[in-house]
């Protein structure tokens, strides 16, 4: 590995790390509250929900869902999953000196902006990076 390889590569691993980060936060989060025993899935939250918590009940606090627990773990395998598979291919690419791994990267890094409202500007600019910074790699690969 050459030097501009490796600055390069160093540069994409700083570009991807944020946002591999918080990607890696929100997927534990959903499995942390996926494998909750404590928490009610499913219902609509236009209707009235009546708990009641005994004295010898394991559980001291209910936590409620108004989604699925199959659409939260397919949202958290398409959102973040797909932040995180982005991350991945960029620094792969990098190492590797792969063009089109990082084109692939930053294409799918840009696609995600579109769905992760709170963290847009970040996936935004990691994007555009990992499009300048496919330009310092050779164009044979």
């Amino acid at each position: 590995m050459n030097r501009g390889q490796l600055i390069t590569t160093l540069l994409v691993f700083l570009a991807a790390a944020p946002v591999a980060g918080v990607a890696l936060w929100s997927i534990s989060r959903t499995v942390m509250q996926l494998s909750d025993p404590c928490a009610k899935w499913g219902h609509p939250p236009d209707q009235s929900l009546y708990i009641h918590i005994g004295p010898h009940d394991p559980c001291r606090e209910r936590s409620v869902h108004s989604e699925s627990k199959a659409r939260a773990a397919i949202v958290a395998a398409i959102v973040p999953g797909g932040l995180l598979a982005a991350a991945m291919l960029a620094v792969t690419g990098a190492a590797l000196s792969r063009r089109r791994m990082m084109l692939a990267a930053a294409i799918g890094m840009l696609a995600e902006t579109l769905v992760v409202f709170t963290i847009a500007p970040l996936t935004l600019i990691v994007g555009v990076s990992f499009l300048l910074l496919a330009k310092r790699l050779q164009p044979s690969s």
